[in-house]
């Protein structure tokens, strides 16, 4: 047994570890728990712990104080948790609650996070690092998503001319070669398209107007990574839908989730930080911006911190700093 696996198997010993477990078992969604004196990985630790021994809990969302605690803490639990998926769900931006400039890697995170978690397949245990900044920004709704995705099987026919349509509509543009997200390129019976739900662009063969093959491919050597049955398309998560289409990430978690919460107090006071200067940055916006920031602020679409409360009452809750008063 490694050192970290000797350290894990004693932390799920620990007392507020059996401690946790016991009163989740016995209160469920409405377990309320305030853990003191952590500090640094052991957050991680207890976490880590305390989910391998839940099996009722299949989600975890930590929602740590700023982006670098999130990100120190997201390294913990991948390499406790190498069997359990960890996802990152970042803001939108360069810079936490700086909104002049859009980071689409971290776009293109939040979209993939969104689409596992509405699609149709299994989710697994998952765990889901966060901060405030990242859940000020409202998400899609998983019926308008699910509404909304455009599903391409191998052997089914398909008309190129609908596919460029489609495309264009989602907020897709055409590009002689794809190398992020929202691009697409046609040359002949083949279609490339990097999804805004993806990791790896899709390329599409077409024998006459059947799907003959569908994989994913490496935009910088050009190289398959893997063949597919079927892909998934959706829009830009981000501008596509209206104030109306969105809800807070709390609204599209599992039911039995387990929110993990830093500092309950601070998440709301940076919540309303981010209303503010949203709403300073949204009333100097002009049409020499760019299209996607208008878009964003166009409705918007963000979570007000006396939303939080009603948001996170049907979870259990765990605070490691500071709770609710």
């Amino acid at each position: 047994m490694s050192n970290l696996s000797h350290l894990l198997a004693t932390y799920r010993k620990h007392p507020s570890v059996l401690q946790l477990v016991q009163s989740y078992a016995q209160n469920g969604s409405a377990t309320r728990l305030y853990l003191k004196g952590l500090s640094g990985a052991q957050e991680s630790f207890i976490l880590a712990a305390t989910l391998a021994q839940i099996n009722q809990s299949e989600c975890h969302l930590l929602v740590a104080n700023s982006k670098e605690e999130a990100a120190y803490r997201l390294n913990d639990l991948e390499g406790l948790l190498p069997e359990t998926g960890v996802f990152f769900f970042p803001d939108s931006f360069k810079r936490p609650a700086f909104f002049d400039d859009l980071n689409p890697t971290q776009m293109l995170q939040r979209s993939e996070l969104i689409s596992k978690i509405t699609g149709s397949g299994s989710l697994g245990k998952v765990v889901i690092v966060t901060y405030p900044e990242a859940l000020f920004e409202k998400v899609v709704k998983p019926e308008v998503l699910n509404q909304s995705r455009i599903e391409v099987k191998k052997g089914e026919k398909l008309d190129v001319d609908f596919v460029i349509q489609v495309l264009v509509e989602y907020g897709f543009e055409r590009a002689d070669f794809v190398y992020e997200p929202g691009q697409f390129s046609i040359r002949g019976g083949i279609i490339d398209l990097f999804s805004f739900g993806n990791e790896w662009p899709y390329r599409i063969e077409l024998f006459d107007d059947e799907v003959e093959t569908i994989r994913t491919f490496d935009p910088t050597t050009q190289l398959s990574q893997k063949n597919l049955s079927s892909l998934s398309i959706v829009p830009n998560l981000s501008t596509r839908f209206r104030q109306d289409q969105k809800v807070s990430l709390f609204q599209i978690l599992p039911e039995q989730t387990m929110l993990w919460i830093k500092d309950y107090q601070f998440l709301l006071d940076r919540l309303q930080y981010c209303f503010e200067r949203a709403e300073q940055f949204a009333g100097k916006l002009t049409a020499f911006d760019s299209s996607e920031l208008r878009d964003i602020f166009r409705d918007r679409a963000f979570l007000y911190p006396g939303e939080v409360t009603d948001d996170i009452s049907t979870f259990a809750q765990i605070y490691l700093d500071g709770r609710p008063t």
